[in-house]
């Protein structure tokens, strides 16, 4: 199919010669999924002989294709993490001590690897980490960002989970969302986590589903031409999704969200800068041992600027 130069470059040959670039980046990519390599075209972190290229190009023979390093696994099979993203994560750190380590996570990485993703942010830690046990304690979508915590022991690990189940943690969020609110109010709602809408999962309220329930306290109210609230969430169940579908269902969607937000909302915020979920694991409280840890994390300052400009 075609003969590899480098590390990240590969040569077209002759059974590949007039093929679509993202079908010849399929074949290559396996285990990287469609959407992604559109992505990585579209951003222009692929390249066709040093230059930008459209998914309709068709590859010519010895053209050199260049794909993102991270994508490439080094020798010992485990994926290049480049410095920056390390330097990133390590600058992200808001809280550790000998059991615990809180990162800011930042919208748009995961928090593991899976189908299409190879780079998450437990294998940044672990890269990072390398003389002690990390491990996820919980997770967070990958357009949320904030406060997740990973362990260093298996202690700690247990110890977390225990919190968990018995919904002492307290996890707090930041979302804007459309529409003005003006009084503090509950939502009681329980969650089918298990649908499946064109093969992704999908959450809906369901009389059939599991129990949740968030507190949503109004923080500032926007009555201008944007007609948005900022609110504070506070979970006291940890369901998938749970923010997202509790405010849509609610009539009070939350800016930026592609699955279960506004289409013409989104498009209004989208002149204003924001291209992202507009959703922030603020704080979170959990107990080592005897001591209370209380972390928090400051509100990106893309999503800050948004708020300026309403």
């Amino acid at each position: 199919m075609q003969n590899k130069q480098a590390k990240n470059i590969f040569a077209v040959d002759n059974n590949s010669n007039g093929q679509r670039v993202d079908n010849f980046l399929l074949k290559i990519l396996k285990d990287v999924n469609k959407s992604n390599v559109y992505k990585l075209l579209r951003k222009g972190q692929i390249r066709v002989n040093g230059k930008r290229t459209k998914p309709i190009y068709r590859v010519q023979k010895n053209d050199l294709i260049r794909i993102p390093p991270f994508l490439i696994p080094d020798e010992k099979g485990d994926v290049f993490i480049s410095e920056n993203l390390l330097t990133t994560i390590r600058n992200s750190v808001v809280f550790e001590n000998n059991n615990f380590l809180v990162i800011n996570k930042p919208s748009g990485l995961a928090v593991h690897s899976g189908t299409g993703i190879r780079i998450g942010l437990i294998e940044i830690c672990k890269k990072l980490y390398t003389d002690v046990d990390i491990q996820l304690a919980h997770r967070l979508d990958r357009d949320t960002s904030g406060c997740v915590v990973l362990t260093k022991n298996r202690q700690a690990l247990n110890d977390f989970n225990q919190q968990s189940k018995e919904n002492s943690l307290i996890k707090k969020y930041t979302t804007l969302v459309q529409g003005c609110i003006n009084d503090d109010f509950m939502v009681e709602m329980a969650l089918d986590t298990n649908v499946r809408v064109n093969g992704e999962r999908t959450v809906q309220a369901s009389e059939s589903g599991k129990y949740a329930k968030t507190k949503f306290n109004v923080m500032e109210t926007y009555k201008n031409e944007w007609k948005a609230t900022l609110l504070n969430c506070r979970l006291y169940t940890g369901r998938t999704h749970q923010i997202r579908v509790h405010t849509s269902a609610s009539n009070y969607p939350i800016a930026g969200d592609q699955r279960y937000g506004n289409a013409k909302f989104n498009q209004k915020l989208k002149k204003l800068g924001l291209k992202r979920l507009f959703l922030h694991a603020a704080n979170i409280q959990f107990n080592d041992g005897d001591e209370t840890i209380i972390v928090s994390a400051e509100l990106p300052e893309k999503l800050s600027q948004i708020l300026d400009k309403l």
